[in-house]
């Protein structure tokens, strides 16, 4: 044999080593739902989905309430503001006639605002269409769990087949869920998808800023901005 058949037959060696340690390197790597048949990666798929569509529910529900609630104390902030020139109150200090005309003025614009902004949004359908999309997919998830686990049915093939078919179509009539719905999702399954305790803190910290955060900022903004006033008034 000559030196350039033991070079190549070298390099074809080399590359069958390379590739072993690939294939190695990345099996683990491969989502655990994929390395079955497709019946078991259907499952994981509604499961999952199923499990993030009632989270969008839920966060929608959130945003509904939490809408209300701020527009109900905005509303009472415009007219406590109001009263605290009225009435001869000897621990607070009343507003120039510039300044209540100001936050009266300001409060009244940021309430029309704010209303026509969350009213847009539509939180309470939302939760309602996420939640029917969840009802459905579980179902599909209750059907595909019978098909796999009872040997008396038979052309399960068949069956798996129509059940993806439904549950793509399902996907087409409603709205996508946000990644945050996911990531709460699976922060109440913390030893399956093997989140640390940081993890868990982390995901209930992104979801207090993506959904809570900008509420409370405009339900206790205001009345934090009033004590300090006053104090910083009684310090002068």
């Amino acid at each position: 044999m000559s030196i350039n058949n033991y070079w190549l037959a070298y390099k074809n060696y080399r590359k069958k080593v390379k590739r072993a340690r690939r294939i190695r390197r990345f099996r683990g790597k491969i989502a655990p739902y994929l390395k079955g048949d497709f019946g078991v990666e259907l499952n994981y798929k509604l499961w999952i989905t199923k499990g993030a569509r009632f989270k969008a529910s839920e966060r929608n529900n959130i945003g509904d309430n939490l809408s209300s609630q701020t527009i109900g104390y905005l509303s009472a902030y415009l007219i406590i503001f109001n009263l605290v020139n009225v009435y001869e109150i000897s621990f607070l200090i009343k507003f120039t006639i510039d300044q209540l005309g100001f936050i009266s003025t300001a409060l009244s614009i940021l309430i029309l605002l704010y209303s026509q902004f969350e009213n847009a949004k539509k939180h309470a359908i939302k939760s309602e269409k996420f939640h029917q999309c969840g009802l459905e997919i579980a179902e599909l998830y209750n059907e595909l769990r019978m098909v796999k686990t009872f040997a008396t049915i038979n052309n399960k093939e068949d069956r798996i087949k129509k059940i993806s078919e439904r549950y793509d179509e399902i996907l087409k009539k409603y709205e996508n869920h946000l990644p945050i719905d996911l990531d709460d999702f699976t922060r109440t399954k913390p030893n399956y998808f093997e989140l640390t305790r940081f993890g868990i803190i982390w995901i209930h910290i992104k979801k207090y800023f993506l959904i809570k955060f900008k509420y409370h900022l405009m339900i206790y903004g205001p009345i934090l901005l009033f004590i300090g006033y006053q104090i910083g008034a009684k310090v002068k």
